[in-house]
């Protein structure tokens, strides 16, 4: 059995690029702050990478992590990996000088010099994907209702408008995973947020939106404007924004009007000078309406999932798929081992496994993440139980499955990751 990508991270990006997935230590403060889930982040596209070289942790490609993905049938990636800084820092320079640019996931901040070594000038990718300039790129009428204020002015604003409402930071640091979002339900609620953000220049107050559907719209544009649709997944996050995955699904629901709109906004990066993968998180309102709220310029978290779930469909007969991350506290061999038991039982494809021995994190349970197989949402709810039997507990919001028939009802979920 073979899974390829319905389009491989080459065919999108061009030759002569290697993937520099690491965010920058010091832009790192509104991502998720544990150490795995930030290495995890280096490796979840080794499946799609093809011959594309790719700078990742050490502890997402073990030789036999790297087997495992074999014997699921990817093809064979080509990591160079890191254990601290100085082995980051020496890949870097080794493919400057073997003619390479380097291809950024998260734009380091302060942005670095020397924009000539990267693929895309890191001072493009902070614009682009700050959530300040969110009306730089999508319509109006695509736009949540939204407002820039300081930090230190949340409480006054509060007081002249409705809870509940969602505050976002505006910031050239990266972001991502729902960290840097704030549900406001209760006052309490604005303080925290004001609290948190309390060190920013400015956020984002925008209006809470009735959302029956959440969807994360993936594209890529070629280095010569050609803009590739392909394809959404229904995202998955508690009530507090924290991101938990995905559900994808064998055909493609979303309206017309929304890939439209999304063609359009990755036009308009592509004339500021963007090239690659972008995902575009929208709403679904209960009355139909689309609104458009959080642009993310690089690879997303669904992008490998999407580009192997046709294959993954073809070769395992199973229409409905969640992209979801699994944790092993018994150790990283027992997790390869009870991997290896459900993908035999056609429960669960891996796409990328951590072993945090590997960087120094022997404390630290292993984890993993790929997709798990179901003929429908309640059928995967049952299977997280097969999985948890297997002694892989899957990592999931307490809100997904509210209740005993596995049906998630997401009119209610947070849906600003």
């Amino acid at each position: 059995m073979e899974l390829l990508p319905r389009i491989s991270l080459p065919a999108i990006y061009g030759a002569n690029l290697a993937l520099f997935p690491r965010p920058a230590p010091g832009s790192c403060a509104w991502l998720p702050q544990d150490p795995v889930v930030l290495e995890m982040l280096t490796g979840s596209m080794l499946t799609i990478a093809g011959d594309m070289p790719v700078v990742c942790a050490a502890s997402v490609a073990t030789p036999a992590g790297l087997q495992l993905l074999r014997d699921a049938g990817f093809s064979e990636p080509r990591p160079l990996l890191f254990r601290d800084d100085n082995d980051h820092d020496r890949h870097r320079s080794v493919l400057l000088q073997e003619g390479f640019k380097l291809v950024l996931q998260h734009a380091p901040y302060p942005a670095v010099a020397a924009p000539e070594n990267y693929w895309i000038d890191p001072h493009l990718l902070s614009f682009l994907n700050n959530k300040g300039h969110l009306a730089d790129l999508v319509e109006a009428r695509y736009l949540p209702e939204r407002r820039a204020v300081a930090p230190g002015e949340l409480e006054l604003f509060w007081e002249k408008h409705p809870l509940p409402l969602v505050v976002k930071v505006a910031s050239d640091k990266t972001t991502g995973g729902g960290w840097d979002v704030a549900i406001c339900r209760c006052s309490k609620d604005v303080r925290n947020a004001q609290k948190t953000f309390r060190h920013c220049r400015q956020v984002i107050v925008e209006e809470y939106l009735p959302i029956s559907r959440n969807l994360c719209l993936n594209y890529a544009i070629s280095p010569h404007g050609e803009i590739t649709y392909l394809g959404s997944t229904e995202q998955i996050t508690d009530q507090t924004g924290k991101y938990y995955g995905n559900w994808l699904h064998d055909g493609d629901e979303t309206p017309v009007d929304a890939i439209a709109a999304g063609k359009r906004i990755a036009h308009r990066g592509f004339e500021k000078g963007y090239r690659g993968c972008v995902g575009m998180d929208m709403a679904i309102l209960k009355n139909g309406e689309i609104r458009i709220y959080d642009l993310n310029f690089r690879i997303n978290g669904s992008t490998a999932a999407l580009l192997l779930a046709d294959a993954v469909q073809n070769s395992y007969g199973q229409p409905v798929m969640r992209l979801a991350g699994l944790k092993c506290p018994r150790g990283f061999a027992s997790m390869l081992d009870a991997t290896y038991k459900a993908m035999h039982k056609g429960l669960f494809v891996p796409l990328v496994t951590c072993d945090p021995r590997a960087t120094g994190m022997p404390g630290e349970a292993p984890r993993s993440s790929g997709l798990i197989l179901g003929q429908s949402r309640a059928q995967i709810h049952e299977r997280c139980a097969r999985l948890q039997e297997l002694g892989l507990e899957v990592m999931s919001p307490a809100n997904l499955f509210p209740d005993d028939a596995g049906n998630s009802k997401n009119s209610e979920v947070s849906t600003y990751a």
